[in-house]
């Protein structure tokens, strides 16, 4: 054991060998995980489940890293008629966000390196070219939907960000998750929706 926690158990008094010390522990472990499971079941509580509502809007092409100029195009996404054979990470994030700032990254590498289809919504972050702008200096290449209005986050139940969906083929929620969560999580939860 490193030094310094030998002097920290020393100064404290604890005896490591104890159980009393274990069964102290092992309890504010399970306490801490329980406030962590509320307080994400909390802000989980509004978020949409079951069938995925339709995405038509516009989206900034950001795949001309070197380039001044991107394309917009309009898109449509989880029409009930349109059906995939692979599932799809739906992204609301902001450029304010700072917790986005840890999940974005992530998200890109997803993107980037995975056969999933990604859809990012872009929730109060300014216009197309600011939005352009945060894109290129962070190097993220997912495509990105600037919602000018509460629309699709209001549809989709997105009130605290960042928020995640894994839809399906069928086009169902399959897992929703807000704050930060990391590439292998939701690589696993997108393998498994795929399943």
């Amino acid at each position: 054991m490193p030094i310094w926690i030998t002097r920290c158990i020393n100064t404290i008094g604890v005896n490591v060998r104890s159980s009393r010390f274990w069964l102290l522990a092992l309890r504010d472990l399970a306490m801490l995980a329980a406030l962590l499971f509320a307080v994400a079941s909390y802000l989980q509580r509004d978020m949409l489940t079951g069938t995925a509502p339709p995405i038509n809007d516009i989206v900034i092409n950001n795949s001309l890293a070197n380039s001044q100029q991107h394309n917009e195009s309009e898109v449509s996404f989880f029409n009930h008629a349109q059906q995939t054979n692979k599932a799809s990470l739906v992204y609301f994030w902001g450029t304010w966000c700072t917790v986005c700032k840890v999940t974005s990254p992530m998200v890109n590498s997803v993107a980037k390196e995975q056969n999933y289809q990604v859809i990012s919504v872009a929730v109060a972050s300014g216009s197309n070219t600011e939005i352009n702008a945060f894109m290129q200096y962070n190097d993220y290449q997912f495509a990105v939907i600037n919602q000018t209005n509460n629309h699709h986050s209001q549809q989709w139940g997105a009130t605290a960000l960042p928020a995640i969906y894994i839809v399906d083929s069928n086009n169902q929620i399959r897992f929703v998750t807000s704050g930060v969560t990391s590439y292998w999580g939701m690589s696993l939860r997108l393998w498994f929706a795929s399943l």
